[in-house]
Parts: structure tokens; sequence; C-alpha cells
């Protein structure tokens, strides 16, 4: 998701995000709202939040392609990592255990790896991860970087699907 401080209320999401140049680069969806009080005020609190305009032409191209969006699926359960070792000097998402089979374990990653990158970005938790393998569709080719007993290492995984 893309955080903007366009006006967004209730009503009036799915219009363009575009940058300065005017340049689609969003699709607004949700907006964070104040809720509702006593006084009966609700409305947007100024933040609101698109889905990247590469990403909703890849599930578009799918869906009229094929009928049907996939997203990609690692196969093994994270976690964070100093959430995993308070003392950990690694920041990543902490490989807490492995699908038999899954991309990840074909891949040769194994449980108590941590993945430091994806596909040439950081990975700093369990959140970033799991967003970062949702973008791509199933059945892509990601490069992995993690750290094993102290070592970084690089794998190239083809991810699985994600069934919804």
């Amino acid at each position: 998701m893309i955080q903007t401080d366009a006006a967004i209320n209730p009503g009036n999401s799915g219009g363009a995000l575009l940058n300065a140049s005017g340049e689609l680069i969003g699709v607004n969806v949700a907006i964070a709202s104040a809720g509702s009080s006593s006084g009966g005020q609700s409305g947007s609190i100024g933040v609101g939040f698109a889905i990247p305009a590469n990403l909703a032409k890849r599930v578009a191209a799918e869906i009229i392609d094929n009928g049907a969006a996939t997203h990609g699926l690692l196969g093994a359960t994270v976690a964070d990592s100093t959430a995993q070792d308070a003392n950990a000097d690694v920041a990543g998402a902490y490989i807490d255990s492995v699908s038999a089979g899954g991309a990840a374990a074909t891949a040769g990653l194994q449980k108590g790896d941590i993945i430091t990158g994806f596909n040439g970005k950081p990975v700093t938790s369990q959140t970033d991860l799991t967003a970062q393998v949702r973008y791509l569709a199933a059945g892509a080719k990601a490069e992995l970087t993690y750290v094993r007993n102290g070592k970084t290492e690089t794998a190239t995984v083809t991810l699985g699907t994600l069934k919804l």
C-alpha cells in the first residue's frame, strides 16, 4: 500500500492517485478514520491508502487473461527476527518453519534462516516480507538474501500460489 494524505472520504475511494507530474501511481482504496464518537463525528483524519498502480495493472492483466489473479506464496512461517531473539543483530524475517515441498524448501531455506532482502529490497520484518511476496504473482521468481549461522547467502525461489 501507498500511504497518502490525499483527501479520501467514505464513498469516493477508488479514484486515481497521481504524482506531481500527473502520472498515475496508485488507486485510492481506504482511509484511516477517527471512527465515531459520542458527538457523532467521524471521517478522514487525513491519512489514506492506495494500491500501487503497477500492482493493480498486474492483477487486472491476470484477471483479463486468466479470469482470476494470483499472489505468491513462499511456503514458510516467519516472525520478526528481533521478536525471536531480543539480542538479534540482524533485522529481517526469521524462518520459524518451512513447508515440505514449498517454494522456500525447494530453494534450500531452513528454519532459523533470517531473510534480509527480497529482489534487491531490504526486508526488515515479517510483515515486510509477507507484503513483498504477495505483491508478486504465483510462479514468479525472486532472489532472496538471507543470513544462516552468521553468513550471508542468496537463493532464487519460484513462488507458489496463495490460496484465497
